[in-house]
């Protein structure tokens, strides 16, 4: 069985800060079926995108 991971609200905000960095490059090579997060991250970026009126955020947050 592959290795899978479980990205944090940080890890996802550095995703959304810089979509081509480093966090990306890392991420892609993993290939997308073994990359998740949690429903709780989730809402952590839908509230923060609200609170900060953050388009960008709220086009990334899946709820």
């Amino acid at each position: 069985m592959s290795p899978r991971f479980l990205l944090d609200t940080n890890i996802l905000s550095g995703l959304i800060r810089h979509p081509q960095g480093k966090v990306f490059e890392k991420i892609s090579q993993q290939g997308e079926e073994r990359i998740f997060t949690s429903i709780i991250v989730a809402c952590e970026l839908r509230f923060t995108a609200q609170k900060k009126a953050s388009r960008q955020l709220a086009s990334y947050s899946p709820i």
